[in-house]
């Protein structure tokens, strides 16, 4: 199977896709209130944005490789 594909995930996944999610809600508000505008607050949230995106795809293509 193609990484590139979507992929279906299980309960058990989306439960800890949904809690990655909360905690980088979590993080964004606190980033967002705790660091001045500018450019490194721009750049710890399009990280933040990524650690999210790998991160979910980690935990839908677990098991995939085997």
């Amino acid at each position: 199977m193609s990484r590139l594909m979507s992929r279906e995930v299980n309960e058990e996944q989306t439960k800890r896709i949904q809690d990655v999610n909360l905690a980088a809600r979590y993080l964004e508000y606190r980033i967002n209130n705790l660091c001045p505008k500018g450019r490194e607050r721009k750049i710890a949230l399009q990280r933040l944005e990524e650690v999210v995106m790998w991160a979910n795809k980690a935990i839908a293509y677990e098991g995939a490789d085997k």
